[in-house]
């Protein structure tokens, strides 16, 4: 590459400063330049009649250049692109970063801060309490004969919330089983009583374990699947279609 094309500037104190650009003005080219830009103020203006391109790094050198001011001097022989890019870079540059606000410490702050979770868990507890209430009028609509109950779509729910979870309850009973079964072995064996292992596994099941993993296997994988579901119905603006029709969400 020879000497003309490469990226250069001068100042020309003629009628006022005047930086004069040369050649391309692009990260690329811009490495041998960076020792040389020191900011200069009073600049009058910055000549680009020279310039054979410029980017986003360039016009950051330019800047560099003009000292960052306020104002950007005079442009000429900018080719219009180039102009325009310039006061763009130049009109981000001097957007302020925003500071993130640093956390307060103390009696008052922490008050507040307690403050505010009670308030937030207060009107979560009343709408949930709205809820609860609404679903519960609804039920007794069903059950008095003021609301239709969709036998099919509940038959339905039934299925996915209920059958379908068979599979899992069956494979987490069995593993826990044979982990109570290998303890309550190993515990019993100090004492004698290997044989009732099988006695120590049927009453922890059917009394206590196997009733507390169904519970939690079905509210957990039901209860998170109806989450999704209905998130995506409010997201696609599915439930306010419903209501549109005149039917009730919660029936539904």
């Amino acid at each position: 590459m020879t000497a003309a094309q490469q990226a250069d500037f001068a100042w020309v104190d003629r009628d006022g400063l005047c930086l004069r650009l040369q050649g391309p003005w692009q990260l690329s080219q811009l490495g041998p330049l960076w020792s040389r830009l020191q900011g200069r103020t009073g600049v009058d203006r910055v000549d680009g009649s020279a310039l054979a391109g410029l980017d986003t790094a360039g016009a950051m050198a330019v800047l560099e250049l003009l000292a960052s001011p306020d104002e950007l001097p005079e442009l000429s022989g900018f080719r219009e692109a180039d102009r325009a890019l310039l006061e763009l870079v130049q009109q981000r540059s001097q957007v302020a970063t925003p500071t993130r606000k640093r956390r307060t410490f103390g009696v008052l702050p922490l008050l507040a801060r307690v403050g505010a979770a009670v308030e937030r868990a207060w009107l979560q507890g009343r709408t949930l309490l709205g809820f609860i209430g609404l679903v519960l009028e609804t039920c007794a609509q069903l059950f008095t004969g003021r609301r239709r109950l969709r036998l099919t779509s509940a038959v339905h729910h039934m299925e996915q919330a209920g059958l379908d979870a068979v599979p899992i309850v069956c494979l987490l009973s069995f593993l826990v089983g044979a982990v109570v079964a290998y303890l309550g072995a190993t515990v019993l064996a100090d004492f004698g009583a290997q044989v009732f292992t099988v006695e120590l596994v049927n009453f922890s099941f059917l009394r206590e374990f196997g009733v507390l993993l169904t519970a939690i296997l079905v509210a957990g994988r039901s209860g998170s699947a109806f989450t999704a579901e209905i998130g995506a119905m409010k997201s696609g603006q599915e439930i306010d279609a419903i209501r549109t029709l005149g039917m009730d969400p919660i029936e539904l």
